[in-house]
This record gives C-alpha cells, structure tokens and sequence, in this order.
C-alpha cells in the first residue's frame, strides 16, 4: 500500500495550481508532466488500496481512500466508479443508541415486536463479579426490572415465551422460569443437560401457556426425561418416562397445545402427548442418521438440521420436513431476526457454526454482515452479544457498552440519470462531507491510519454535506431515502440516573461489602434480655430491608417464639425458606417438635442452593445460616435418636427399641417420619438375629404407617434368613420377586431368593432365579458375583463360569476383585478350562501372593470341594 501525506499532496496541488505560470518552456514542460504523472500515481496507490480494504469486506476504509484519490485527480475515472459501485450497494450503520452498563454484557434479546417505533423492552445479561439480568423500556430509557444477582454463577441463555411473559433462565447450576416483565423466579426446572443448544430444546406452545424442557433424573442418574409445565405456575403436567443413556439423544424440540415433539440423533421423532392418558409414540425415520444439532421452524413442520456425513467429510445442513406446509422461520434471515448471538451456546457456534450461509461473523469488535454488502459494526471493545431485530443491530462488548446501530436505506436509481457532472472543489467537500457521515473515519495521511468520528460529529458531517453537488456528480443515486433516515437520526443515551435500580439491587446483594451499620446497636438491645424494648425494635424494623433481615436473624437465635411471631408480622416478601425456618423454630420452641419436624424433607435444604432459586431481595442483608443451622441439629438431633448405629451393640439396639414403643416419640416426628425410621431400623435389625421379633414389629408398624410394601417384606425376609428358616424366607423372597413390580425390586432379592433355594434342596430352582436376575440386572456386577458363588454352591460350574465372566466383562468393584478371582478359578477348574484357571490363580496372587500357602485356604469357610479347586494349583 502507498501512501500520500498531506503536506506532499499540498505541495503537489499547489506547484500545479499558480495563477500566473511562467512561459513554458521544455524544463517547465517537462516538470508539468513529471508532476501530473506522479499526482496519478499516488491517485492509483489510494485506488490500489481501496480495493485491498473491499475484498477484505471494509467499504467503510475504502470510502476515504477513494474520496482522496479523487481529490488528488479528481477525473480519476475508476475511483469514481468504484464509490459510485459503494454508494449505490452498501447498507451503512449509525449509532442511535447508547447504554453504559458498569458491567460487561453477556447476552442481550429484543422483544417482539421488532419495531422499535412501539415501546419495547430490551434484555440485557450482565457479568464479571456478579451476574444478573436487566429489562430495560427503550421508550423511556429506564431500567424497569433487575434479575436478583448472584455472583460467580454466569448466565448460560436464556430462552423466551411467545409475547414475551415468560423466560427460561439458566444460570450456573440452576435453571429458573421466570416473569420476563418482573424477572421474579416462578419455579426451578432443574439442570439442563449441557450437551443440549437450550434454544432448541426450551420450548413453549404458541400462546405461551405450556413449556417443554428436558432435565437430568437426578444428580447420579443421568437419563433424560422430558417435562411438560404450565408456563404460569410452573405446576408439571405430565413427564415422560425416563430416556436409557444408550438412546439416541435429543437435538430439538416442539411444542404445540396437543403434544411434544421431540427430535432425535437418529433422526426419529418421539412424540407425548399433552393428555396423560395418551401414550408417547416414537416414529422411526425413514433412513438412518446421524443429526448432531437441529432448530425446529415455527410451525414445527420441518427442522434444520446439521447432519454428519462418512469419514473425513464435515458435517452438512439439511432441512427435515414433517408437514407439506413451511412457514420460512428456517431461512437464514429469519433464523437472523429469531435467535441472538452470543459466546454462551446457541444456533451461532453450534448448528451453524461452519456454514457456508453463515449471515454475520463475529472477530473481536467487528461485527461483518455477509448478506449483502454492508458496512462493519464496529465496537469499542470485543463484542460479547448481538442481535438482529428488523432495520436495527445491537451489539454488547465486555466494557458493558449497548449499542443500538440503525441500517441505513440504501440510495434509489435513477434509470434515466443525465450526464455526470465533473469534480469540483464543492463536490469534493461534499463527497467527503458524506464519506464521514456513513463511514465515521477520517483518512488521517500523516499517521497513516484512520481515526474514528462520534456520531454527533457524523450528523454534523451529514448536515454540511452538499446534496446538490452529490446529485450532480452522482446523477444516477436518488439520496432521498439515506437523506430523510440521517434527518430523522435521534442519538439517545441513558443517563447515569438510570442505572440506579441495577447499582442498587447489587449493593444489596453483596451483604458482605455493605454490612448493614445498625446490626451493633439492635444486637445489644437484643442482648439486653429487655422484651419490652426488643419488641418495640421489631415494630420499628419495617417490613423488609436490612433492619427487618437482621432482626428476623436474632428474633430465631433467641428462646422467645414471641419475638419471631413479631417478626412474621410485619414482614411482607419473606422468601419460603425463611418462613419454613420461623414456623419450625417457632414450634420446637412451644414443645411441638412434630409440627417443627413436619415441614422438612429427610434431605435438608442447602442455604446457599435455596438462594440460587429465590429471591431474596429485601432479606439478604443477614446471616441465616446460623439459624438453618441450629435448626437441622434441632431435627436431626430427634431422628438420630433412632438411627441404628453401624455396628451396633445389644444395649444400643435395646435402647432404639425402647424409643419406638413410647408414644412421645410418635409424637415428636409424625406418623410419616415415625413410619420411615421403623422401616429404616426394622432393615438395620434384620441382620441380628437375636432381633428378629422387633424386626417384625418394625417391619409390621411402618407398613400400616404407610410405609412402600416392598422394603417391609424385605426387612421381613432378611431376619428369617438371618435366623437360617429358609423356608419362610424363601416365601417372602419369591413374593417379592414374582409379585411386586420390578422397578421396586433389588438384585440382591433375587440372590437371597436362589440362596433359599439351594437350602431348601431346590437347586434347578435357584439356577432359575438366577438366570431371570441376569437377564433383569444385567450391568450388574454384585449381582453376577453373588449368582456365580450360588452355582458353585449347588454344583452348577458351568453356569457359575458365566455368570462370573460376565460380572468380569462388567468390571468387579475393587474390594470385590479378590474374591471374584478365587471363584473364577475354581469355576474354570471345575469346568476343564484348565489353562483359564491357571491364570486366574495367577491373576490371584498379583492381588495377594497369601492366596499360595496351604494355610490360607484352611482358614476359608467355604465348602472343601470348592477349596480343593484351588489347592491344586498351590503346588
């Protein structure tokens, strides 16, 4: 690239614009063309470069360049034609709104409608220490409603209901749906799955009064289940059965008021329908695929979908139609206007990440439309969101800057334009006049770069730009519509006063640096034991706020139910766990510690999970941890009392006994939690024989109490082997198995069940059992262990090597791997598979080379025909 300076080009303009030139002569002559020669010269450098800055997509550095080749030679003919070319094809950009977050922005939506003429309300996902989410009118420029913060748990998405009422938040750990006018938690939904692109899977019916979502059935178990919810209430209305982690996965969803569609990797569609009483169907595809991300359209009558092809071939987009009919929301500038951009997950850097129809790209803090020809959107610092929204691209970067570009129109045609007029000095001034109001660059020569103009200073550009001159060096562009857009232009900024709701609600959420001044005084008022003055400290309290929070918080450390109750009385907002813990503390502290143990789970709350979930504004200023605390010890001080201990002595379990046979127990618990420690203890007992009439009673009392049939008889079915009456057991064993549903049954019921067999001189039926408990657990590796001793037991080698070779394919826990060894050894021996044994012996002294000496197995309580295997590779 040339460059020109300005005082080169001066000096140049001038040696060739004299008013009286001297009488020519052949030096004279000579130095005229030397000159008009270099003029051009450094005119086709500007040109050169001009084009350099259009293949790599930047009109708004190519215009300068071109507008000061011509004014170095102004009857360059290409340079005209090359801005005639930007003018005429380029869609410009100007800053109308600006919005200064003192956080660095995430993500960022747009109600819908799109047009911004109406009041609209505009989403923004804040970050760094604390992370919240703000709405802001766009009409009066106002923050109308904060999201409670929480610190270090960043946004994840967050996902839209038609209309706008309702929201998907997902953040850290925790999903919440929400009011999207109030952003106040109406429920937790659970943890998404995070292998799933939210927006495709978080899903409403068209009126927005039903969701869909999926969620993880528990912490440990990880399959996936699908939930239908009222948007409102977020009351579940029907679930689906739990999905195998070995089916295909879901990549997206639909929902309408009739049923849930959800599409598969495969390509199938599993549908469930609104109606509990309708079952779910899956509707295989007609050929096998591999989809690896999908977007349903509107309709829901086809999706798009990125599909994955033979090896060494990337990955390709494809639509699946399900309907006749298709809506468009598919095409890539609805899918543009339908799904905002950010560095969380979403359609942008999953489904169509590497998309040739890829409409925008994102490199730092240049936003490049690629539709068509467009100016880039330039941010001050690195873009972390941006959206689409009709004539308008907003943009958030990692300083907290919102920015609202405008699309300017672009310029008519003239088909019948009148000749060109030729350059000069106003229509240069002109030219470059309205090259700094779209570009917002002025050329800066001596420096050799650009440097960025204001938008107030762009306007002021427009307004001194000659459009006379313009018409009549550009006959052919009408420039009414781009001069009626930059007439109407209004720059708009909050004021600083508008960030007070956010800076507000942070500051008191951070109680830790706003420690409320007052807590020393309450707290020796407190202290003072005086009633009649605390009392009076609690009315004058409020109703929330730090004072309320902190007295709540010393009203629960005190032995005063009277001084809570006050509390309660006046406080208005008071988050659930809060009102859980008064009522409770309240009633232990009246001796009525049923109703105190009554309103907890047998798992207690995590303070710090509760405030990921609630709302806390207004309580936040105080430590309840203390009180949860003393709460739980209250609670489980009860409830331990008639834990048996592991293990446990004559005394200890006769002192349990005891507790459950006084009534004040009863009613100290409640019948619910009274019937769970029966069941609970009946099951500890069950191994003592010696306690195997208390086991009875246990087991008996918990199953009228209301206690699940199943583990009752198991506890039952324990104590009579326990005390080696196999043919009662045996009975109770096999009702439990043949009677009661499977997903109630364990497979060690189904060990206990073959054992009793065998002692009940019943072999082939205990290898029945055994056989039918494979075929029911068979990833489990306890359970083939437990059936491989039982067949060698019974004389059953063969069965008993399969069944060990298959608890070995599962993998042995390792405390269980010795044992395992040993038995696979004697089974292969047992078998003929000599060779096999002779390694699994070996295998066998790897774990522990005792297994060698004599002694060892002499101490084995175990049947002399199944040791005599293993003796004989001692030798």
């Amino acid at each position: 690239m040339i460059w020109i300076t300005g005082l080169s080009l001066a000096a140049i303009v001038a040696s060739g614009c004299k008013s009286a030139p001297p009488k020519a002569t052949p030096a004279t002559h000579a130095a005229a063309t030397a000159t008009s020669h270099l003029v051009s010269q450094l005119a086709n450098a500007r040109i050169d470069a001009a084009k350099t800055k259009l293949d790599q997509c930047r009109p708004d550095e190519a215009l300068p360049l071109l507008v000061s080749a011509l004014q170095a030679e102004p009857s360059a003919a290409e340079a005209r034609n090359l801005i005639t070319s930007i003018l005429s094809e380029t869609v410009w950009n100007l800053p109308t709104l600006r919005l200064n977050h003192p956080m660095p922005i995430e993500q960022i939506a747009l109600a819908t409608p799109s047009s911004l003429a109406a009041p609209s309300s505009l989403w923004v996902s804040l970050g760094g220490k604390t992370h919240t989410l703000v709405r802001w009118n766009l009409e009066t420029l106002q923050i109308e409603s904060v999201l409670f913060p929480q610190a270090d748990d960043k946004t994840r998405s967050f996902v839209f209901g038609p209309g706008n009422q309702s929201l998907i938040i997902e953040r850290g750990t925790t999903t919440l749906l929400c009011n999207a006018q109030t952003l106040k938690p109406i429920c937790e939904l659970g943890a998404l799955p995070d292998f799933l692109t939210p927006a495709a899977v978080l899903v409403f019916s068209a009126d927005g009064l039903l969701l869909a979502h999926p969620s993880l059935l528990s912490e440990q178990d990880h399959s996936l289940v699908w939930r239908l919810r009222d948007s409102a209430s977020g009351e579940i209305i029907r679930s689906s059965e739990p999905l195998s982690q070995q089916a295909p996965p879901a990549v997206a969803a639909f929902l309408d008021r009739q049923h849930l569609r959800v599409l598969q990797a495969d390509g199938s569609l599993m549908e469930m329908p609104i109606s509990p009483v309708l079952p779910p169907s899956t509707t295989p595809p007609p050929q096998p695929l591999k989809l690896l991300q999908a977007q349903f359209s509107h309709d829901g009558n086809s999706a798009l979908t990125l599909q994955a092809q033979a090896a060494h071939q990337p990955p390709s987009l494809a639509t699946l139609s399900f309907g006749e009919s298709k809506d468009g929301s598919l095409e890539t500038e609805a899918m543009t206007q339908r799904f905002p951009w950010s560095r969380q997950p979403n359609i942008w850097n999953g489904l169509m990440a590497n998309s040739e129809q890829l409409p925008f790209t994102v490199d730092r803090n240049l936003l490049k439309i690629l539709t068509q020809p467009h100016a880039p959107i330039i941010a001050a610092a690195p873009i972390r969101a941006a959206a689409f929204s009709g004539k308008n691209v907003l943009t958030g970067d990692e300083n907290g800057v919102l920015t609202l570009h405008q699309l300017l129109p672009l310029p008519g045609q003239h088909p019948s334009a009148s000749r060109a007029a030729a350059i000069d000095e106003t229509a240069l001034r002109a030219l470059q006049n309205l090259s700094l109001a779209l570009t917002a660059k002025r050329l800066v020569e001596k420096d050799r770069n650009f440097s960025p103009l204001e938008p107030r200073e762009r306007l002021q550009a427009f307004t001194e730009c000659n459009f006379d001159a313009l018409r009549a060096i550009f006959p052919q562009l009408d420039f009414s519509l781009l001069l009626a857009a930059f007439k109407a232009a209004e720059l708009r900024t909050a004021a600083p006063s508008a960030f007070r709701p956010l800076l507000e609600r942070c500051a008191r959420a951070d109680s830790s640096a706003n420690p409320w001044p007052g807590l020393a005084a309450m707290t020796a008022i407190f202290q003072s034991h005086d009633s009649a003055a605390i009392l009076a400290t609690l009315q004058s309290a409020g109703t929330k706020g730090p004072a309320a929070a902190n007295a709540l918080a010393l009203a629960l450390q005190s032995d005063h139910p009277e001084w809570i109750e006050a509390c309660l009385a006046s406080a208005v907002e008071l988050p659930p766990l809060l009102g859980q813990i008064s009522h409770s503390r309240i009633a232990w502290l009246q001796g009525r510690k049923a109703d105190a143990l009554a309103c907890w789970p047998e798992v207690f709350p995590e303070l710090a999970e509760i405030r990921r979930r609630e709302d806390w504004d207004g309580w936040e200023q105080a430590d309840f941890a203390p009180a949860l605390a003393q709460v739980r010890e209250a609670v489980c001080s009860e409830l331990n009392a008639l834990e048996v201990p592991e293990p446990s002595t004559p005394e200890q379990r006769k002192a349990i006994i005891a507790r459950f046979t006084d009534p004040a127990t009863f009613r100290a618990i409640g019948r619910n939690r009274f019937a769970q420690a029966s069941l609970k203890a009946a099951l500890a007992f069950s191994a003592h024989p010696q306690e195997s009439q208390a086991t009875f009673q246990l087991a008996q009392l918990a199953r009228e109490l209301g206690a699940p049939a199943e583990p009752c008889l198991r506890a039952e079915a324990l104590a009579l082997t326990a005390l080696n009456n196999y043919s009662q057991a045996h009975l109770r064993w096999i009702e439990l198995i043949t009677e009661h549903p499977l997903n109630t049954q364990l497979p060690s019921d189904y060990a206990e069940a073959a054992y009793t067999a065998f002692e009940n001189t019943e072999p082939r039926q205990a290898m029945e059992i055994l056989t039918t408990g494979m075929h029911r657990f068979p990833q489990d590796a306890n359970f083939a262990l437990r059936a491989g001793w039982v067949a060698l037991l019974t004389g059953n080698s063969e069965r008993a090597y399969r069944f060990l070779r298959e608890g070995q394919r599962i993998g042995f826990a390792e405390d269980k791997r010795e044992n395992a060894t040993a038995l696979l050894t004697i089974a292969a021996a047992q078998t003929g598979a000599s060779d096999d044994a002779a390694v699994y012996f070996q295998d066998l002294l790897k774990l522990d080379p005792a297994w060698a000496k004599p002694e060892t197995l002499d101490a084995l309580d175990w049947p002399e025909e199944l040791k005599a295997s293993l003796r004989q590779y001692c030798q």
